[in-house]
């Protein structure tokens, strides 16, 4: 949607997504709750808000595993059986099965899941970077399909600011999942400071992989093959570089990385769960717990029964890649209203002590500001120019109506005592 300017949406994310971060850390050694924006915007604003907050992660982290799910399904074929890569069937098949394999090392315990994490992490981003330094040669010599210009970074090469704010909603969608490890934070040592500081080496990590592998990979396909092999197009890049089994290796490496954030995002989703549940604002079984683990067993079961529901319908419809990138759009539409929020309400709890110094002015105002100023120009910069469709906007806007709509029956016709608590 950016043309071959990609890495400018990703650049300019960076700073209002780190001031975000740094919003969640100085919110979370203020309350370390699993249910982080759910309960911080209940506390600092308003039960409702914090409803809705918690009801877009748990939307954001159970599509979002649907995104996550088709690409797992994908490569597997593309590794073990490629002429069955257009198969609608057999990608479910083959990504339901990670998606139960995936529940049960989150069931079993975080310790299990950390460790299976760190194999990926080393491995992934061994094959990327090896990979990204020869596409980097082939560019500089003219060896790719298409020859670097640095009118790919112009007002027109990225497409206007239609193009930009396409990309902008993207690259919000890319970066977004680095606040996993503040939902988990009731399971980790040193709880107040361990989990703000993995977020923000996180969202700098992001920062500086994305931007690298998309300046590298962009141009060693053309658009045409790049649009054939959307479903696959880091194997077919690898492919195109190195020969011989490197598609292979980066179809692994793709695969191993998908399957680490699907499970981030189960993880992640059954806790916030468990939070709303406290409260009664979810069912009360998802406060069920392992007696081996202690990990929320019955809401990690229930998001990943979600997960295939949606992934069934998702391949249900004609193009894989459309449905990727409507719920992409979708999901970045609606991680920038979250996080906006996260944003306002560290702003405010900490509106006090804001002049105390010029760390506690720059990294509890100015910059958790700037994530909530960006937001709202996300926003309102994607509706006025038209770069969301319509089905995105139905999907993404749509659904945080249907959350509010949901927060006003558990109030007035199910009296839950919640929403009547500020």
């Amino acid at each position: 949607v950016s043309g071959y300017g990609g890495v400018l949406p990703i650049l300019i994310c960076f700073v209002p997504m780190m001031g975000i971060a740094i919003a969640y850390q100085r919110l979370n050694r203020w309350d370390p709750s699993s249910g982080a924006t759910y309960t911080w915007v209940a506390r600092v604003f308003h039960p409702y808000l914090g409803f809705l907050s918690g009801w877009m992660i748990l939307l954001y982290y159970t599509l979002g595993t649907t995104t996550l799910t088709i690409p797992a399904g994908i490569y597997t074929i593309d590794l073990f059986a490629p002429s069955h890569i257009d198969d609608h069937w057999a990608i479910f098949w083959v990504g339901a099965a990670w998606n139960v394999l995936l529940t049960t090392l989150a069931i079993l315990g975080l310790k299990i899941v950390a460790r299976f994490e760190w194999i990926i992490v080393v491995f992934q981003y061994t094959v990327l970077l090896i990979v990204a330094a020869v596409a980097l040669l082939a560019l500089a010599h003219g060896a790719t399909a298409v020859t670097f210009s640095w009118a790919w970074f112009s007002w027109t090469g990225i497409g206007g600011m239609k193009g930009l704010m396409g990309g902008i909603l993207i690259a919000c969608f890319m970066y977004s999942g680095w606040d996993a490890s503040i939902y988990v934070n009731e399971e980790t040592t040193d709880k107040a400071n361990n989990p703000g500081k993995a977020a923000l080496a996180s969202v700098g990590m992001l920062a500086l992989v994305y931007s690298l592998v998309t300046v590298a990979f962009q141009g060693v396909l053309t658009p045409g093959e790049i649009q054939a092999h959307a479903a696959n197009v880091l194997s077919a890049v690898s492919g195109k570089l190195l020969h011989g089994p490197w598609g292979s290796i980066m179809s692994l490496a793709v695969l191993t990385g998908t399957l680490a954030t699907l499970q981030a995002a189960v993880v992640s989703a059954a806790r916030v769960g468990f939070a709303m549940s406290r409260d009664r604002v979810m069912p009360k079984f998802f406060q069920r717990l392992s007696s081996h683990s202690g990990s929320p067993w019955a809401a990690t079961l229930t998001m990943s029964g979600l997960n295939l529901l949606l992934l069934a319908l998702a391949l249900g419809t004609s193009s894989i890649a459309g449905a990727l990138s409507n719920a992409a759009s979708s999901l970045g539409l609606i991680s920038i209203v979250f996080y906006g929020l996260t944003a306002a309400a560290a702003l405010w709890q900490q509106r006090a002590s804001l002049t105390s110094s010029a760390a506690n002015l720059l990294l509890g105002g100015v910059l958790p500001l700037t994530g909530v100023i960006f937001s709202l120009w996300v926003l309102i910069e994607s509706l006025a120019t038209g770069a969301v469709t319509l089905t995105v906007m139905l999907y993404g806007l749509g659904s945080i109506l249907a959350g509010a709509a949901l927060a006003v029956f558990l109030h007035r016709c199910m009296h839950l005592r919640f929403f009547d608590s500020q």
